[in-house]
């Protein structure tokens, strides 16, 4: 899981950007990203149908071990393009 700040991801460079953009147009759509939130979490699909693309969200308040706000599911097609997004 790589944790998410207004300040950046810890990631690869070359990942953060596409990441930042995710998490913008995650942002854009309200009623998907909560109002309050200060650590995002996410994870990745390992294999088959989106390998290698955000899998998970997980926005909390409180850091990293804090409380669990809303969870974000992606999932993909075959063809790995993002087919759903299910908040929890």
């Amino acid at each position: 899981m790589i944790q998410q700040g207004k300040s950046g991801l810890n990631s690869d460079p070359s990942t953060e950007t596409k990441q930042d953009d995710i998490i913008t147009e995650l942002e854009a759509l309200n009623s998907l990203a909560p109002a309050t939130y200060d650590y995002v979490g996410l994870t990745y699909v390992a294999a088959g149908d989106g390998a290698g693309e955000v899998e998970t969200v997980i926005f909390k308040t409180g850091g990293a071990g804090g409380t669990t706000i809303s969870t974000l599911t992606l999932a993909y097609d075959a063809s790995d393009r993002l087919s759903t997004v299910t908040k929890s």
